[in-house]
């Protein structure tokens, strides 16, 4: 995949970022879920009386989220480290 210097040609690196950016929105859309389903929780037990079902089945909701956001952060540490082994001599980017 890189060179004898262990550098990775750009378009596999801009494939790496697109992957990453990609996986991003998923934590993100499963963190809010897990957010939405606990919001829900807490107004289904301030009914009266209050709804256990409902709140049974936002925290179980909350468990899924919480599971699938696991998994993507496995896969992004994954492509982290797969990438990080192609591209052993990174090269300081000024300013940062």
């Amino acid at each position: 995949m890189g060179d004898a210097k262990g550098r990775v040609p750009l378009q596999t690196s801009a494939e790496v970022v697109r992957t990453c950016n990609a996986q991003a929105h998923e934590l993100v859309d499963a963190i809010t879920a897990a957010v939405t389903n606990a919001k829900a929780g807490i107004n289904f037990l301030r009914a009266e009386p209050p709804d256990l079902e409902e709140v049974r089945q936002a925290l179980n909701g909350i468990a899924s989220d919480g599971k699938r956001a696991a998994e993507i952060i496995v896969r992004l540490r994954a492509l982290m480290n797969a990438h990080s082994a192609c591209n052993a001599d990174f090269v300081p980017v000024r300013g940062a």
